[in-house]
């Protein structure tokens, strides 16, 4: 009872539902590591930050379910794939948090591009629908996220990102509720072939502050990795184990909320093609 009643507390100091629940860092690998992910490559990087999947070179399928402070009414489910071609990646996906009474959902068609080491540049449109039970009604919204990524040394990796940067809103609410801009900023640091370190700031123009982020990743053996990882505003930590064969990989995370407890996720990516 008194997570349900934070958590209600918390959604109504929220000016802006979307700024609450349905943006942010996607993903096993992310969630182990404090949620840092900007300046990360992947599949999942079409979440996080679509530069990131310019480099993608096969066909990649992937699935992320959260169960956000052990209860089935804010659990976070998303689907993703993507398609390298010679002239970019292309990627589909789709995000779901809430529950039949309650749902917030994101649907994105994204676009990357490598120019070369030093620049890599993604696109995602955003397709923004909520649902509200009780004949509440439904109310949509369309936006646009935007990442770059660069290489600057074998080691290091900058990335920044921002959701929404034309402050568009939802037109059919009362209010014509704006949705939130989103601005990411952080860096990836290959320590040794066996360790990564990575860190990001973000500010959510919907909530006092910034957020900061950092997690570390260890191959403790060949294709097994230990991650671990910090976040403020709100205060989490988080740790996590990720295994990767040929053609899949698998990645589980636990975070612990100052306040509100305990998180699960599990996420699960797929590739096809030599």
């Amino acid at each position: 009872m008194k997570k349900i009643l934070l958590l209600i507390t918390l959604i109504i100091s929220t000016s802006t539902l979307f700024a609450y629940d349905i943006i942010h860092p996607i993903g096993g690998r992310a969630a182990a590591m404090g949620g840092s992910s900007v300046a990360s490559q992947g599949l999942w990087a079409l979440q996080n930050n679509p530069a990131g999947m310019a480099n993608l070179d096969k066909i990649s399928l992937g699935l992320y379910y959260e169960n956000r402070w052990m209860l089935p009414e804010t659990a976070y489910k998303c689907g993703a794939f993507a398609l390298p071609t010679k002239f970019g990646t292309l990627g589909l996906s789709f995000n779901q948090f809430g529950s039949s009474k309650y749902n917030e959902n994101k649907f994105g068609f994204a676009y990357a591009k490598d120019f070369g080491r030093y620049l890599q540049i993604g696109l995602q449109l955003d397709y923004l629908l909520l649902k509200i039970g009780n004949d509440y009604g439904t109310f949509s919204a369309v936006t646009f996220e935007l990442g770059i990524q660069s290489r600057v040394t074998d080691k290091l990796t900058l990335g920044t990102y921002v959701f929404n940067p034309a402050s568009l809103s939802f037109e059919q609410t009362l209010n014509h509720e704006k949705l939130p801009i989103v601005f990411r900023f952080g860096m990836a640091y290959q320590f040794t072939k066996d360790f990564i370190g990575q860190c990001e700031i973000e500010k959510n123009s919907e909530r006092e502050g910034v957020s900061l982020r950092a997690g570390l990743e260890y191959e403790a053996i060949k294709n097994l990795y230990i991650r671990a990882g910090v976040q403020t505003n709100p205060g989490i930590l988080s740790f996590g184990l990720g295994y990767a064969i040929s053609f899949a990989q698998i990645n589980v995370a636990a975070q612990l909320h100052n306040e509100l407890g305990a998180s699960v996720q599990i996420g699960t990516v797929f590739s096809i093609g030599k």
